[in-house]
């Protein structure tokens, strides 16, 4: 009897229905507008959109039914606050932001690849390392998993520390009925940066292009599982994964993201992204067992999703070249 791997059946089956969508839909669709020699560019795009979709059902299914079943604070009053983060999300998981990312940047990351190659830069290579060990898929995308992590950590950090920045950086802050769609709830100046900062450093790392996009899209849904309505700790889990109750105590107002000076805590508590290791490390991790509640405190955001960049866009302006003080 002949076994099957389920493995190679779910990998033929993902890739047949990439082939299909591409073919039957996209291709003709290029053909039409004359745009066939973005081919390379619309096939990787399926596969965003093909993940996108994936990662929707399961907020929609998974984690939106989680949090009907053990939330962590009534947000029956804030129905419409959760619109703009739906289409926020929208906007992020189904490939349209990542499309834009690469027609409005590419050209500068091939001349940073050139650069990079005319200074023998040696990339990390991870594979290299252990041959044998570091070679297998898996093991590889968890070591880069968590190197772009500390890289993350770095980045969120440093969205608090300087003035113009924190007031993009506010939008993705002012959410007082903190959910499931909440993590592409960020104004897009920061998220133009963060995709550059990230995708550069995958760059110094050799994350291979076949596993990038897995990376994006691990993080994406485990982030937004942090920010969904649930009071779930993970008990010692939450050693070693960021859990809801973590990153909530980041959006708590009055304390997580606002709070100076408490002993051990410079600027803020809990920046971490995916695990709560650097927080634990720099002496930032705060594990709470209270529900507070979420948002900026003296800020308040319309729900129109143009009036939202527009005034992050005017504040970070007026910050930037010294207008407002603080």
């Amino acid at each position: 009897m002949t076994s099957v791997n389920p493995d190679l059946t779910i990998a033929r089956f993902y890739g047949e229905v990439q082939e299909s969508l591409y073919r039957h839909i996209v291709e003709p669709l290029l053909f039409q507008l004359n745009w066939i020699g973005y081919a390379e560019v619309a096939y990787d795009g399926v596969e965003w959109f093909m993940l996108g979709v994936l990662q929707i059902a399961i907020i929609v299914l998974v984690l939106r039914t989680w949090e009907r079943v053990n939330p962590a604070e009534d947000q029956s009053a804030h129905v419409k606050a959760k619109w703009p983060d739906m289409a926020y999300t929208l906007f992020h998981r189904l490939g349209f932001f990542q499309v834009f990312i690469f027609f409005a940047f590419s050209g500068l990351f091939f001349q940073m690849q050139s650069v990079l190659h005319d200074w023998r830069f040696e990339r990390l290579n991870v594979e290299d390392w252990w041959p044998g060990v570091t070679t297998i898929p898996l093991v590889s995308f968890c070591i880069y998993l968590v190197m772009l992590d500390l890289v993350e950590y770095g980045y969120h950090r440093a969205s608090h520390r300087f003035q113009w920045w924190w007031q993009l950086h506010t939008l993705h802050h002012s959410q007082v009925a903190m959910n499931a769609w909440s993590d592409d709830r960020n104004h897009v100046v920061d998220d133009i940066m963060h995709a550059l900062v990230f995708a550069f450093f995958a760059l110094l790392f050799g994350v291979p292009p076949s596993q990038f996009v897995f990376l994006v899209v691990v993080g994406q849904l485990i982030e937004s599982w942090q920010h969904a309505n649930l009071k779930i700790h993970l008990g010692v889990g939450r050693y070693f994964l960021i859990s809801p109750m973590f990153h909530r105590m980041h959006h708590a107002v009055g304390y997580g993201h606002e709070a100076k000076g408490k002993p051990g805590v410079l600027g803020g508590c809990n920046f971490g992204v995916l695990f709560p290791w650097w927080d634990m490390l720099f002496k930032t991790a705060i594990f709470p067992n209270a529900v507070y509640p979420t948002g900026v405190r003296g800020v308040t955001v319309p729900n129109s999703i143009w009036t939202q960049q527009w005034q992050g866009l005017r504040h970070a302006y007026l910050y930037l070249f010294h207008l407002k003080r603080k």
